[in-house]
């Protein structure tokens, strides 16, 4: 075996299993292909995606969440836990989080929150006290407090000054998790040349015309194309966004939920569905249409379509 993703996957299956010998084999391939950096671990995928295909903040890849997590949890459900190694992956992981808790996506949220609760488990302790201090230059100041009655409780406050410069203080004993967030919008880039290789999309739509008629259903037609690496994709994932004022027709989508439209393909396809203005919107900006991989959304292309 040797992908390093079947090698996490059936580590932990052979832990499970209790078959120490094949587990600890298993364990010491995945352990010479470790990634270390800054008290952090994990591991790495061999990817087709160049620096500049990465999106403007570096978010690791969906499979090596996934795949770090199941060595995390080969390493906390055997007879001995490693509690040093898995605090460092703990410490990688972490990081990947975003702003709502997940990861990329459901499959690697899934077995990374799984492994985190494990290691939640394995470090648990009912003493902690600990005081959190933000302070900054121009006079913010915000404690949290966090002891047993409240350690599962989210706390946060607003940074007023963006930018701006801020300290952070930690006092008492225990463990917490902090975490910052900056969220902005920057008009998309309307060129290909900022798009990853491995899909063509094309967006077919009526002119400005049909959009000053309300209630008239016109058809928006997509054509996608897998130019990867691989045979043939994994599981195509299609989200297009509405037109402000614009909603999809019910009667050409099976179920029809909040904008944006999202399609799951086992493969990719030319289709199409009908869409309709239902408010009169002046000066409409672009819509977003983007086809990406399920499994691994770093890759995800974009295309801007005015209509």
């Amino acid at each position: 075996v040797s992908s390093v993703y079947t090698q996490a996957l059936l580590a932990y299956t052979f832990t499970l299993s209790n078959n120490t010998e094949l587990r600890e084999m298993l364990l010491a391939k995945l352990e010479e292909k470790a990634v270390r950096k800054d008290g952090q671990l994990h591991w790495e995928l061999k990817s087709a995606f160049q620096a500049a295909d990465l999106p403007y903040w570096h978010r690791a890849p969906s499979a090596e969440v996934e795949l770090t997590s199941y060595v995390l949890l080969a390493l906390l459900s055997g007879p001995n836990k490693d509690l040093g190694k898995a605090s460092e992956i703990v410490n990688w992981l972490s990081k990947q989080q975003n702003p709502h808790g997940g990861f990329s996506s459901t499959q690697d949220t899934v077995v990374a929150l799984q492994a985190l609760a494990e290691y939640a488990e394995a470090t648990f302790s009912d003493k902690g006290d600990v005081t959190v201090t933000v302070t900054s230059k121009t006079g913010f100041h915000q404690q949290f407090h966090v002891d047993q009655t409240n350690r599962l409780l989210l706390q946060k406050a607003s940074l007023p000054d963006i930018p701006g410069e801020y300290s952070l203080s930690a006092t008492g004993s225990g463990c917490v998790y902090v975490q910052t967030v900056l969220r902005y919008n920057i008009p998309p880039p309307r060129s290909d040349k900022m798009l990853p290789a491995d899909w063509l999309l094309w967006v077919a739509a009526p002119g400005q015309t049909y959009c000053l008629l309300l209630h008239y259903p016109f058809c928006v037609e997509l054509s996608i194309r897998y130019t990867g690496s691989r045979e043939k994709s994994n599981m195509a994932l299609v989200e297009v966004k509405m037109l402000s004022g614009f909603t999809p027709d019910k009667k050409s989508i099976d179920q029809v939920s909040d904008c944006p439209v999202t399609f799951y393909l086992s493969e990719v396809v030319n289709f199409s569905f009908m869409v309709e203005q239902e408010v009169l919107v002046k000066n409409l900006r672009p819509a977003i249409v983007k086809v990406y991989d399920y499994y691994e959304p770093v890759g995800e292309k974009g295309i801007l379509r005015e209509h």
